[in-house]
């Protein structure tokens, strides 16, 4: 899987460094080098830190189209950080990120496939050094079939396959689902709808005892609705969630969200997001709702059905003068049979300064709390920061970031003070990312 990804990611880079064929082709190719300094590259407690100096290596691009029938967008990167006082080994990363999307008969069936190719952590809850993490891939494929019935409504049919990898965790699987959708509008800017979902997963790999995992069987049942106001909108879902597992073991239980988006202005939004449901936990890490700050980095990767319950609050400004972004997030994760059920409280600030047309500034500032309610373990996190941006033209910027961050734990070997400073310089796509200890706490 990771060969397969390298090669894919290698071709995409090189074809965007080639000159552009179509017109329409959005090709932009992109290289940068960055060095960090950090006084305790183990994240370990004040008695066994160690300081080191991080060169860092990128080469990436992008592609897009978004015109005709087939559309895509995807980025690739390859990065690689050398620890100069060997810390670690020398680390190289791939990311992928790949949307394809075919309209085959307009407004009748589209075919999708998405790629993304990123790292994880291992242990979700412990620090993510180079030596936990791992290369992780979601693979999504299916379409979308469109039948519709009148002017107010239509029916659809949404056939899946995905495909989970992990290159430490034995919880690889493969799901196939099918989705059968019903819309009508019941006035001009509300929307009610039902929905009739199945998903079985298949686990392709066995437990570290040698055992096979119980492949498990999703059903779900909800109703729908959406709406548009003069300054807002709103969406969700009412619904039950039955869950089979191959064993004989049944559940159900309620599932649903509900969205609200507002303009508080010309120049802010708010944001608020509560979501339940019975799900397992490869598609809750994938999903951005289950931690937009870390990429579902909340969520430990195991076989067990979970409830996973979200409530997210976010306000965004835009002034001339300065942009605000404040975020606040619950998140409790419930496991059926491991004891890993937790509680994660999260709060993070973040101020934009535009100084003049090239130069911009931005101080941040995150805490994370998470509690395992099974062993009784406590984290807390705290960062802060800032950073400048320089445009010295128009394809070339730089970065300067000073950071702080502190863990407090009940697990004493969790505890760590660091203080951070990175540079990086990038031209064209992309960027030039802090060596890879982000994803986790």
């Amino acid at each position: 899987m990771r060969q397969q990804s390298y090669l894919l990611c290698i071709t995409v880079i090189g074809l965007l460094f080639v000159d552009q064929a179509f017109a329409t082709v959005e090709f932009e190719p992109g290289i940068g080098l960055g060095v960090e300094y950090t006084d305790n590259a183990r994240l370990s407690p004040d008695t066994a830190a160690v300081d080191d100096l991080i060169a860092v290596g990128y080469v990436g691009a992008s592609v897009s189209e978004n015109e005709g029938p087939l559309r895509y967008d995807t980025t690739a990167a390859l990065s690689k950080n050398d620890y100069t006082r060997d810390t670690f080994a020398d680390q190289r990363y791939l990311n992928l990120d790949a949307r394809i999307d075919w309209e085959m008969f307009k407004d009748r069936l589209d075919w999708f496939l998405n790629d993304h190719f990123l790292q994880r952590s291992v242990s979700s809850i412990n620090s993510s050094t180079p030596d936990n993490l791992q290369d992780s891939n979601v693979l999504t494929a299916g379409a979308n079939i469109k039948f519709p019935v009148s002017a107010r409504q239509n029916f659809s049919l949404l056939p899946t396959f995905s495909q989970y990898y992990y290159e430490v965790l034995s919880i690889d699987n493969e799901q196939l689902s099918l989705t059968a959708s019903w819309r009508y509008q019941m006035f001009r800017l509300t929307n009610l709808g039902l929905s009739l979902s199945t998903r079985k997963i298949n686990y392709t790999e066995k437990n570290i005892l040698g055992q096979s995992i119980e492949d498990t069987t999703f059903t779900t049942l909800k109703l729908t609705f959406s709406g548009q106001r003069l300054r807002s909108n709103f969406s969700g879902s009412l619904g039950s969630t039955t869950v089979r597992r191959e064993g004989g073991d049944e559940r159900r239980g309620f599932s649903g969200f509900l969205r609200w988006l507002t303009d508080l202005s010309s120049r802010s939004k708010f944001e608020a997001r509560v979501s339940t449901d019975i799900t397992d936990t490869s598609s809750a890490a994938s999903s951005v709702e289950s931690n937009p700050v870390a990429g579902g980095g909340d969520v430990q990767i195991t076989a067990d059905v979970i409830r996973n319950s979200v409530i997210n609050l976010a306000y965004t400004r835009k002034d001339a003068s300065l942009g605000t972004n404040i975020s606040a997030r619950y998140h409790k994760l419930t496991y059926s049979e491991r004891p890993l059920d937790r509680v994660i409280r999260n709060f993070g600030a973040q101020l934009n300064y535009p100084v003049t047309p090239l130069l911009s500034g931005g101080v941040y500032v995150n805490y994370n709390r998470t509690e395992q309610l099974d062993t009784a373990r406590l984290d807390k996190f705290y960062s802060i920061g800032g950073n400048l941006n320089y445009h010295f033209s128009r394809k070339l910027r730089g970065l300067i970031d000073l950071k702080y961050r502190t863990k407090e734990s009940t697990d004493a070997l969790q505890n760590y003070d660091e203080v951070s400073v990175f540079v990086n310089l990038v031209y064209g796509f992309g960027n030039v990312k802090r060596p890879a200890r982000g994803g986790g706490f």
